[in-house]
């Protein structure tokens, strides 16, 4: 005879779950709708094919707090997947963005990404704006230097010219302003510092201000120094990265404008601004490549989150010639909202097109060779998947997914490793364990090597996701 305890855990465990797969579910099929949240796709009136693959991506703001991303993790995000259309637009912007800290204070941002050509020229751009940034002041009785920033700009670009591949970087603001303590010294300030004050204006004892005529100046200090340049009652602030590669058969080109740790106060809090990343390649003479993996992506009632340590590895849209590519994270944690700890996560693309057969072929895997989530002492070995695609020009996408699985252990205790397409519940009405979810379309196969619902913790981890697609356009 059934237990009342044991039909009511099992409806709750029920509700939750298809609560949770609801949720999944909207979001994954809403996210192709839009190249980002608030971001806006537009295209040519007539895409124009080139033979080239492109890439893009530009977001205002990212906050750190302890080494964990918020859950707002790219603010102002524009995402140009990969495209061989010439004139394909994506924009986003974000009306303010206020982290949650009164210290830190950002306004609008504006994020945006094209494929172009000019003359003879083949690119793909990337810029994003902010409009006002203040971080630090006056907040009840905490009081700490002030540093002001508007019209924040960040520029990176990658194209093609009959020279060869290039590559491009440029920041600049439209004015700055850092406002110190009152009765501070300048002369006993640290040596960086009065670097980075050099090129400004002393308006007051303890006010320095610039304009764009100054911007790469500032740049230029912070470029220089090997270390974040120390703001004595606030934080640090230093350069985000600056810099691209071009060969004989791609380009790439990413900057961040500033990374501004905040240190007064209660938290720890890294805000990163202003960054764009675009990249093109060739020749594209099929398609082009939409192909890679995630280790890691949690869903949780409240939103997404994305895990930050363990980021997306794409094949490059062109292909990589036939040549594997294999990218590592040696450790990686995830501390809210349910701790887990990844070891040996492993990327692996290869794609190749050939002219002659008008043929498009690759695959990807992403392997993780152990999982730790504590709270639920369960440990899970050996988790990966794979996607293999193969287009011929014009045809549908042939498509075909693998996983594998080493070994699932709750407290020690062993639990049976599901099948593909699979499901094994965990004790104690816990939760349970799916293995080798499969999405399949026209354009080829996203595949998740497993998936964790947690019921008490109403959350969803999926582990070993994996793309293989290719698009014509």
């Amino acid at each position: 005879m059934e237990h009342v305890g044991d039909r009511t855990r099992r409806r709750r465990a029920t509700a939750i779950s298809t609560a949770l797969g609801l949720g999944l579910a909207l979001a994954t099929a809403a996210a192709p709708a839009t190249a980002a949240d608030g971001a806006v796709v537009r295209a040519a009136q007539a895409d124009r094919l080139s033979d080239f693959g492109y890439r893009g991506d530009v977001y205002g703001v990212k906050l750190v707090t302890d080494s964990v991303e918020a859950l707002n993790l790219k603010d102002a995000h524009a995402q140009q997947l990969c495209t061989r259309a010439v004139g394909k637009v994506v924009e986003a912007e974000s009306a303010v963005s206020v982290p949650d800290n009164p210290l830190i204070n950002i306004s609008a941002s504006t994020s945006r990404t094209e494929t172009y050509t000019e003359g003879r020229t083949h690119g793909v751009r990337g810029t994003n704006t902010i409009g006002d940034i203040s971080i630090g002041g006056t907040v009840g009785p905490l009081t700490t230097p002030k540093l002001v920033i508007k019209g924040l700009q960040t520029t990176a670009d990658a194209f093609n010219t009959p020279q060869g591949y290039g590559h491009a970087e440029s920041f600049t603001f439209a004015s700055i302003t850092l406002s110190l303590l009152d009765n501070t010294v300048v002369q006993s300030l640290p040596p960086e510092l009065q670097q980075l004050l050099a090129p400004l204006d002393q308006v007051t004892d303890t006010v320095f201000s610039g304009t764009q005529q100054t911007a790469q100046q500032v740049f230029q200090v912070l470029s220089d120094v090997t270390k974040p340049i120390q703001i004595p009652g606030l934080g640090s602030i230093a350069l985000g990265y600056e810099n691209g590669r071009a060969n004989d058969h791609n380009a790439q080109s990413q900057a961040s404008a500033l990374r501004i740790e905040v240190t007064a106060g209660d938290r720890r809090q890294l805000v990163e601004l202003g960054t764009a990343r675009v990249r093109m390649g060739g020749p594209a003479p099929v398609g082009v490549f939409r192909s890679g993996g995630t280790a890691m992506d949690y869903q949780a009632l409240q939103g997404a989150l994305r895990f930050g340590n363990v980021e997306h590895k794409a094949l490059p849209c062109q292909g990589s010639r036939g040549r594997t590519q294999t990218y590592r994270v040696p450790h990686a944690s995830q501390l809210v909202p349910v701790p887990v700890v990844l070891d040996g996560v492993t990327y692996q693309v290869n794609g190749e097109q050939l002219r002659s057969k008008k043929v498009a072929k690759g695959w990807s895997r992403t392997a993780i060779s152990s999982v730790s989530i504590p709270t639920a002492q369960l440990v899970i070995t050996d988790v990966s998947s794979r996607a293999a695609m193969r287009q011929k020009s014009g045809e549908r996408v042939r498509a075909q997914v693998s996983t594998a699985i080493g070994s699932i252990t709750v407290a020690g205790q062993p639990v049976p490793v599901p099948a593909p397409g699979g499901v094994v519940e965990l004790p104690n009405g816990a939760g349970e364990i799916q293995r080798q979810l499969v999405d399949t379309g026209y354009r080829g196969s996203q595949v998740i090597g497993l998936r964790i619902k947690l019921y008490s913790e109403a959350v969803v981890i999926d582990l070993a996701r994996t793309a293989g697609r290719i698009y014509p356009y």
